[in-house]
């Protein structure tokens, strides 16, 4: 018989920092705003596949907001190389886009280097710049702090992609269930089972800071 998985109704989200996210409508719908996420340039080979996921996660979660509309990077006329020197505004303007991000990746060793730049097209000016620095198999956590950094600046409301699901899995015959405490990040990467299922769980539980799952 093949396994059924089902997934408790309760979801628990924790994070270093927990937001809620308010939106005010003014009118019937909201038109999300176009922007520009290019992939992160880098000089070495290495590093550019690396630029390019991170790229494509920052995409990713701005587009699941339902505030960002990514433009197909085929309608890019600007390429990374001279995007990491300066922007060309008239050539992001031209494929009406609203903002723009650009980044550059270095990687020496095991850390990685990640610099990040946003732009506003139209008023031609940069509103926010960071760097961070890291082992490279945090690519995707620090993909989803530039997100937050973004969704911030642009909305003024704090991000919520550096975050991580807690639930409870259930596998197995109506009459025999098995329970395991999962986890994943706010976009099913990175899952794990934190429990074998050898003792009952019904709902995770947290220590009063919200850092540990007890």
């Amino acid at each position: 018989m093949k396994k059924k998985i089902f997934y408790s109704i309760i979801i628990f989200l924790i994070s270093f920092k927990l937001h809620s996210l308010e939106v005010t409508l003014t009118q019937g719908t909201i038109k999300p705003t176009p922007i520009a996420v290019t992939n992160f340039y880098s000089k070495d080979d290495k590093s550019v596949k690396i630029g390019k996921n991170i790229s494509m996660v920052i995409s990713d979660n701005l587009e699941r907001s339902g505030l960002f509309m990514p433009i197909e990077r085929k309608a890019f006329i600007q390429d990374e190389e001279s995007l990491s020197n300066h922007p060309r505004f008239e050539d992001w303007k031209i494929i009406k886009a609203q903002h723009l991000i650009a980044g550059k990746i270095h990687k020496k060793n095991e850390k990685i280097s990640v610099e990040f730049r946003l732009y506003d097209v139209f008023s031609q000016k940069q509103l926010l710049g960071k760097k961070y620095e890291t082992s490279e198999k945090n690519w995707r956590r620090v993909s989803h702090i530039i997100s937050d950094a973004i969704f911030e600046r642009v909305t003024g409301e704090g991000g919520y992609f550096d975050t991580r699901v807690v639930y409870v899995a259930e596998t197995g015959p109506k009459e025999s269930r098995q329970k395991r405490l999962a986890i994943m990040d706010q976009d099913q990467a990175n899952h794990r089972f934190l429990t074998d299922g050898s003792y009952l769980v019904l709902t995770p539980r947290f220590s009063p800071n919200s850092q540990k799952i007890t």
